[in-house]
């Protein structure tokens, strides 16, 4: 059995990540482990439905240095991602403005098609 010693996702038993960790719980985060064969923590992710606007929040962590977080809009459309340290990620989507908060990111970051090829 892996404890919380021995797991990558240890920090997040530390001072530095418990805030932002604590504060998405308080926000009424809903987090879903998934665990390997053997019945350790390989990662989480969280969601967050900002019913109002319709916007959803996402987090992926995989360890300590691999994580990502990203803003939908109702359509799908991302509007904000970020990809990096857990801290950081952890970190940046705490600070991210509610989606009616007129500094709130809105456009929807695009791709462009790729190109044909005969």
């Amino acid at each position: 059995m892996t404890t919380a010693a021995t797991s990558p996702f240890a920090f997040l038993w530390d001072e530095p990540a418990i805030e932002p960790f604590t504060t998405l719980l308080k926000r009424r985060w809903e987090f879903f482990p998934q665990f390997d064969t053997d019945g350790r923590l390989e990662r989480f992710t969280g969601a967050f439905t900002w019913e109002a606007d319709r916007f959803t929040d996402a987090l992926r962590v995989k360890g300590e240095s691999d994580a990502a977080a990203m803003r939908v809009d109702r359509a799908g459309g991302r509007v904000w991602e970020r990809e990096g340290a857990a801290l950081d990620v952890l970190h940046q989507l705490v600070e991210l403005p509610a989606p009616s908060d007129p500094l709130a990111p809105r456009l929807v970051v695009g791709a462009a098609p790729r190109l044909w090829t005969p």
